[in-house]
């Protein structure tokens, strides 16, 4: 198994790397491909089970556009093909059509895979929860965002929030997927503190082994107890809502 992370030297806010750290913990025999803003990426020429990347700084998305915009087409080729991606907080962003902030004048264009906007004002930060299915079973994480996301067209959505925001305030709406590209605004560490969304992306990248969980009944009673504390009407604040 290869799992290719993309560009940790400047996608790695948030602690979100640890969602690599503990999936190379479940599949210790797992190579990890860690590739720096300066490399090849590995998916350029083969195949890797899954391709990652996490958090970054307004500027490192610029960055990032730059070294994968000449892959773009290897990759739509990859996420057709039903490669396991997954993107968390604003990496999907990229992927989209534009990055903009009209407060300091910039309008970027992205990758074009998805057709979403993203909309950065840095005077307006949203912090909160969410909470929603996917897959059947409850995910749950954090939002701190600087951005919101507007789509255009039908884009399948990560989850569908029962409580919390989606891709931006007016929706429960979050996040895309399109076959294995799971794209969400969430942090957590999202396989951290999600053990059934970890088993069944294990599943995804190995069919015929039982996905095992690193210390999984330490991971699976935290999960429970967070899950617990995120059904509690009393643990949510009005501002973690949408707002027609």
């Amino acid at each position: 198994m290869i799992i290719e992370m993309l560009y940790p030297d400047v996608a790695n806010l948030y602690g979100d790397g640890h969602n690599i750290i503990y999936l190379g913990q479940c599949r210790p025999d797992a190579e990890i491909v860690r590739t720096s803003l300066n490399d090849t990426p590995a998916f350029a020429t083969s195949e890797p089970n899954l391709i990652y990347l996490g958090p970054m700084s307004e500027s490192a998305q610029r960055k990032v556009i730059d070294r994968l915009r000449p892959y773009t087409a290897r990759l739509r080729e990859l996420i057709d093909s039903g490669t396991v991606f997954l993107f968390t907080h604003n990496a999907m962003e990229i992927m989209g059509q534009r990055i903009r902030n009209d407060n300091q004048g910039y309008d970027v264009s992205g990758l074009g895979i998805f057709p979403l906007t993203s909309r950065i004002d840095m005077f307006d930060r949203y912090n909160g929860k969410v909470m929603g299915l996917v897959g059947g079973s409850t995910v749950v994480g954090y939002k701190s965002q600087f951005s919101m996301i507007d789509v255009t067209g039908d884009v399948e959505p990560f989850l569908v929030a029962e409580r919390g925001i989606g891709r931006n305030r007016g929706t429960t709406v979050e996040g895309v997927r399109r076959n294995n590209f799971f794209g969400t605004s969430l942090l957590g560490p999202l396989l951290v503190t999600n053990p059934r969304f970890t088993r069944m992306l294990l599943s995804l990248l190995d069919p015929d082994t039982a996905p095992e969980l690193a210390f999984g009944s330490m991971i699976e009673d935290a999960y429970q107890a967070r899950l617990k504390d995120f059904s509690d009407p009393h643990r949510w604040h009005p501002w973690e809502s949408i707002q027609a």
